[in-house]
């Protein structure tokens, strides 16, 4: 990040500390916005990709916009973690334009994305972000060895120009990568890109259990072959050991799975389909689960 992205965040401040006895440990509250990014070959005019593969293909790269938002706050005063999924299509002000959120991360990168969800929370502090890219993700999910998911719909999609095929029967299974990306990619029921959002939260859910289970320790060199390659975060290592650390003493009540207020917008209202926030709904989540005083 530049002098002046970096003073966005909050890294004057430690949220972690250690000593040569011990694990860093988690010592503050602290908001951690996480970006999920999809970046095709379109995205980075390199229409060569495109023609020599017959569509538009998927890119390791973290410039696209953000499908996936979500603000985490890990909280050691009250051992609470929240998590808060924010809509990618909702209206807000970016950089003095009112337009859908995901367009923060293509147009500043993490700064104005957290820049963006501090305004619409009415200032709550962003700490630290982490953004990862959808092969990332498939590639992380594979390192896990798969995860275990109550699939609540069969998913059938095809769309060529994406190379996107989604194939998915209905009831719990073990999903690898592929499958597992399917599963977040789909959005073709009544609840469009909200029912996207809960099944986010299902996978998030499912994979925080897993990834905090013992036997994960045993794949950790392939886990972590997976950040470096795919994941853009301005927390250092002791900071992510103490946020594993903290995380993984947490009981699955001690999670509390949000979505930030709103509803769908009327199609007489405006030319695209936007998710309106509730601001008096949004103050008062981000006084009890964000540390915003005064709301």
């Amino acid at each position: 990040l530049s002098a002046e992205d970096a003073a966005v965040f909050t890294q004057d401040e430690p949220i972690a500390t250690a000593n040569s006895l011990q694990l860093p440990r988690l010592t503050r509250p602290v908001n951690i916005l996480l970006l999920g990014v999809k970046v095709t070959s379109s995205d980075l005019n390199d229409y060569d990709a495109i023609y020599d593969d017959g569509y538009d293909a998927l890119v390791n790269s973290f410039e696209g916009l953000s499908d996936t938002m979500l603000l985490l706050r890990f909280d050691p005063s009250n051992e609470r973690v929240s998590v808060m999924s924010v809509p990618r299509d909702t209206r807000t002000n970016v950089d003095g334009l009112v337009t859908k959120i995901n367009e923060a991360n293509r147009e500043g990168g993490p700064a104005l994305s957290a820049q963006a969800v501090s305004e619409l929370m009415g200032g709550v502090a962003i700490d630290r972000y982490m953004r990862i890219n959808v092969q990332g993700v498939e590639k992380l999910i594979d390192a896990l060895g798969g995860v275990d998911i109550d699939v609540p719909q069969d998913m059938k999609y095809q769309d060529d120009s994406q190379h996107l095929y989604i194939n998915l029967n209905a009831g719990p299974q073990r999903l690898d990568g592929d499958k597992a990306m399917q599963f977040l990619r789909f959005r073709y029921d009544d609840n469009g890109d909200i029912g996207r959002v809960q099944r986010q939260q299902m996978m998030m859910r499912a994979l925080t259990e897993q990834a905090l289970n013992p036997t994960t320790i045993a794949r950790l060199p392939k886990i972590l072959s997976v950040i470096q390659s795919h994941v853009d975060t301005n927390l250092s290592v002791e900071e992510l050991v103490a946020l594993v650390g903290y995380g993984s003493q947490r009981e699955r009540s001690d999670v509390q799975m949000l979505m930030l207020p709103g509803d769908f917008s009327n199609y007489d209202d405006y030319d695209l389909s936007y998710w309106i926030p509730n601001y008096s709904e949004l103050d008062i989540m981000a006084a009890q689960h964000y540390g915003l005083s005064n709301p």
